[in-house]
């Protein structure tokens, strides 16, 4: 109550919790010596001694709380030695008695039950605030997904012109050079196919059954085409299939985006090879890569992946993509040191092929 007042007088400025702890004993104390010189533990008000210690379990924090919660039972017990409780009346001194040792029972419930909805908030409100980094993340997701549709749709009609331009340079005297830049057209317009596949899979929720084989076979192939500078240890070939991960097409392309963010940081420190290991069971995969990479704060390396953080190199959307795509999948992506180096895990929830 006098927690209450203070705290109107003062507004919107929450008391410092030793502040709040000092005032909640001065009036415990105060309300036990009133109760005590009138009727002690008889006395029909001394129900009120429960509102100090309510408050102070609401308001303050634990360690605070439990300060305020032992004084509140001291005040209580120090009644047991009041001389009206060894008066020669031994029925009302035992009644007297039971009353404080039922009040301090009480405290003890009261604290239990309001610690156990202190701590369901809690969760909720880590919860709460997981959802809100989710929905943060989906929205950076949203607007870069938004950017790349519209940049794959801009590029359609220079990719085509690019190609009837081609056509009008081969008929005179084809070039040398030509060749070779016909290669890496093909590859453009490879891509740009891949994104329209991908696109209508996602769009009619179009699920596959992957084998570690043939997941493997393409990220080596595309981590060929993509950097064929860097050298990336692979797993030993694998034993019959045991079990198949269910997902569409984006799962490729996250992956690959990880494994090349893994070459691209371990080529700048050193000529190291990415260490990639594959451990498969019936019921989940699970990727391991391995790479040298220039020091980062161990903070920094949690949020990889979980949303968008300012680096030299970039700012980790390839990253938040990524994650973002294996746990659609039920996934998780987990990145951190070991021995020096950036360790990289993946594990993908797998059924048994049909």
């Amino acid at each position: 109550m006098l927690l209450l007042l203070i705290t109107a007088i003062f507004g919107p400025r929450r008391l410092p919790n030793s502040v709040a702890t000092l005032l909640l004993l001065l009036e415990i104390i105060t309300l036990n010596a009133v109760i005590a010189l009138n009727g002690a533990a008889s006395n029909p008000f001394s129900m009120v001694l429960l509102v100090p210690l309510v408050l102070g379990l609401m308001w303050l924090p634990l360690g605070w709380s439990i300060v305020v919660l032992a004084g509140s039972i001291a005040g209580q017990l120090s009644q047991l030695y009041l001389p009206q409780l060894h008066t020669h009346n031994a029925s009302l001194a035992e009644h007297g008695q039971s009353m404080i040792i039922g009040f301090v029972l009480t405290c003890g419930l009261i604290s239990a039950v309001v610690a156990y909805f202190r701590w369901q908030l809690n969760r909720q409100t880590v919860a709460l605030h997981t959802l809100r980094e989710r929905q943060l993340r989906d929205e950076q997701l949203l607007a870069i997904g938004t950017a790349a549709a519209q940049l794959t749709h801009d590029a359609a009609s220079p990719v085509q012109t690019i190609r009837l331009l081609l056509e009008e340079i081969h008929h005179p005297s084809p070039h040398p050079v030509l060749t070779e830049i016909e290669e890496q057209f093909r590859r453009l317009e490879t891509m740009l196919h891949d994104w329209r596949t991908i696109a209508d899979d996602v769009r009619q929720a179009r699920l596959n059954q992957y084998y570690a084989s043939d997941v493997f076979k393409a990220l080596r192939h595309t981590l060929a085409l993509a950097r064929p500078e860097s050298a990336i240890n692979w797993p030993a070939a694998q034993a019959p299939a045991t079990s198949v991960v269910i997902a569409d097409r984006t799962l490729l392309p996250a992956l690959t985006s990880i494994v090349l963010n893994a070459c691209e940081a371990n080529d700048e420190v050193c000529a190291d090879p990415v260490n990639i290991s594959l451990a498969i069971t019936p019921a989940y995969w699970q990727l391991e890569i391995e790479n040298q990479s220039s020091q980062v704060a161990e903070g920094q390396l949690q949020l990889l992946g979980n949303r968008l953080v300012n680096s030299q190199t970039g700012s980790g959307a390839g990253a938040v993509l990524s994650n973002a795509t294996i746990e659609k999948f039920g996934g998780q992506v987990r990145w951190y040191y070991r021995s020096g180096a950036v360790i990289t895990t993946i594990t993908l929830p797998a059924k048994i092929p049909a």
